[in-house]
């Protein structure tokens, strides 16, 4: 499926693009969102398809993002590009988005309706009832560092805020190289220790 067009698709799949009140918040805790590398937009991880350690020893799944097909899966990293779910934001909640807050905020443009993460700039906060929010939200969207007014529609906030954000116009700072550890001496009658495989619980525990 052609990540560019498939708007239409995630109306009927997808609260996120259609605007319609999602599942109650209890139903998303042990659900899961993931980082694509092919368009760098959050998806909803649909199925975990199987499990691998990469060479450096970190935990990759092979997810199937919800709406999509096998040809669209893909591996990703469970501790840099996999996180729980976020939040879809309800008229009468949006006392939880505050300024500054990190979310995924949907981005809508010709070719394409996806949602990043973004920084929350400002609240215009305005009186509305339990049914509409007339609040404005704008945001900076970090991939591109372009800000729009959007409104509650359009806005999903984390869990916690916990996660460090990378601004891309900001460069990383420069690490000290590791020093490569010394291989043990492995006696005669001794055996390497058996590689663990990886299983669901492993992804599990990465969220207390």
């Amino acid at each position: 499926m052609d990540r560019s067009s498939n708007r239409e698709h995630r109306d009927n799949q997808d609260r996120r693009a259609s605007g319609k009140r999602g599942p109650d918040i209890l139903e998303w805790k042990w659900q899961f969102e993931a980082k694509s590398k092919k368009d760098l937009a959050w998806h909803d991880v649909g199925t975990w398809v199987n499990f691998k350690y990469s060479g450096t020893r970190e935990l990759e799944v092979l997810v199937r993002y919800a709406g999509y097909d096998k040809v669209d899966e893909e591996w990703v990293n469970v501790e840099n590009e996999m996180r729980e779910r976020s939040i879809p934001l309800e008229p009468s909640q949006c006392h939880k988005v505050k300024d500054g807050d990190l979310a995924v905020c949907l981005q809508e443009r010709d070719h394409y309706a996806l949602y990043f993460d973004a920084r929350v700039v400002r609240i215009q906060r305005r009186q509305h009832d339990a049914t509409d929010c007339k609040c404005i939200f704008t945001v900076r969207f970090l991939h591109d560092n372009s800000e729009e007014e959007i409104d509650w529609k359009k806005v999903y906030y984390r869990p916690t805020q916990e996660e460090s954000v990378v601004d891309h116009n900001t460069p990383e700072p420069t690490k000290e190289p590791k020093r490569p550890k010394q291989e043990e001496s492995v006696g005669c009658h001794s055996s390497p220790e058996p590689t663990k495989e990886p299983s669901l619980s492993d992804i599990e525990n990465l969220w207390p």
